[in-house]
């Protein structure tokens, strides 16, 4: 008794280095265990949020990762989480745990736009998110009502022009790329135009078919659906090279508007931290995925272009200076949404 009063600790500090040393001891096995479980990636399903729950961006969603569950034998199932912006499904996913079980399926917008357009942006791109794959551009065209009378570029920027202010741009979703398309045009040409809000691209380009709005700057495969209705005009895309999917519209910088090649695209961001192990065999299995020539057709015919395979170092590098570019621009006019 007496000798554990002189050492009341005593006994307290040879369990504490028992415990120490059990805990160095088991260290190898834990970690042995980790890189086991990253190496059996993904043993059960994993969930994909995705900004959309219709049309062709949850299209494209579904068979990108379709074809992800028959690479890897697991499912990936879409959980469609629309809203601020696609705001709510970045959200969503940085609050995911890192593990490689929650996915995200990027819009342009969540990163080089939102950012500088919200006020309360709910997440943080370098925050709260690693880079994974860059899957495909989404371009644009430049339509107009059937009785505006503009058959090109030049002649849509002298109408412009001669009319400040009254030429009426429809516009889904204030601050995405779309919108900015638009308004860097302008900013180009020198023009003033009233930018009206709609809910859907559905729901514009039956404004544009019915004469409602003059101009619309719509996903190439909504507007190859909208011309082929016949009360809609094209007069450009926004990409260097003509496309596949509209190859009877010339692009900008053929009827005088040089290095304009802008363009949406979709891609695949993963939480904070998720192992690095899980990042690379899922970049080099969604590579495998864009480069398969039954993907690029089927994107084709929905009004895109696979991407070439990068690295998620050189797409973290691609969105990084879009965000400089499109940031300047909305700093510029202004733009600030609630």
């Amino acid at each position: 008794m007496a000798g554990q009063e002189r050492n009341p600790r005593g006994h307290r500090e040879g369990r504490t280095r028992r415990s120490t040393l059990g805990l160095f001891a088991s260290a190898p096995l834990l970690w042995a265990g980790s890189g086991q479980a990253q190496a059996d990636w993904p043993s059960r399903p994993v969930r994909v949020v995705s900004p959309s729950t219709g049309g062709v961006t949850d299209a494209h969603c579904r068979i990108v990762f379709d074809a992800l569950s028959e690479r890897l034998g697991q499912r990936f199932y879409i959980d469609g989480k629309p809203g601020a912006g696609g705001g709510i499904s970045a959200q969503v996913a940085a609050r995911s745990p890192a593990d490689g079980y929650t996915l995200l399926f990027c819009i342009a917008s969540l990163l080089v736009t939102n950012p500088f357009v919200y006020t309360n942006v709910l997440y943080d791109t370098e925050r709260d998110f690693d880079p994974v794959a860059l899957l495909a551009w989404a371009p644009f065209a430049i339509l107009v009502r059937e009785g505006l009378p503009a058959r090109s570029m030049k002649e849509l920027a002298d109408y412009v022009r001669a009319h400040p202010g009254k030429v009426t741009f429809a516009n889904v979703s204030p601050g995405s790329l779309a919108h900015l398309v638009g308004e860097q045009w302008l900013q180009t040409i020198g023009g003033r135009a009233e930018m009206v809000p709609y809910r859907s691209v559905p729901q514009t380009i039956l404004a544009l078919a019915s004469g409602e709005m003059d101009v619309f700057v719509a996903p190439i495969g909504e507007a190859k659906a909208g011309i082929a209705g016949g009360k809609i005009r094209g007069l450009g895309v926004t990409t260097a090279r003509r496309l596949q999917a509209l190859p009877e519209l010339p692009t900008l910088e053929e009827q005088g508007f040089p290095g304009f090649d802008v363009a949406g695209w979709y891609g695949v961001l993963a939480p904070k931290g998720t192992p690095r192990p899980i990042v690379e065999k899922l970049n080099r299995e969604l590579n495998a995925v864009i480069s398969d020539p039954a993907y690029r057709e089927r994107v084709i015919a929905m009004g895109a272009v696979a991407a070439e395979p990068l690295s998620p170092e050189a797409f973290a590098a691609s969105y990084r200076a879009e965000a400089e570019r499109w940031g300047a621009l909305i700093r510029k006019i202004g733009l600030k949404l609630d």
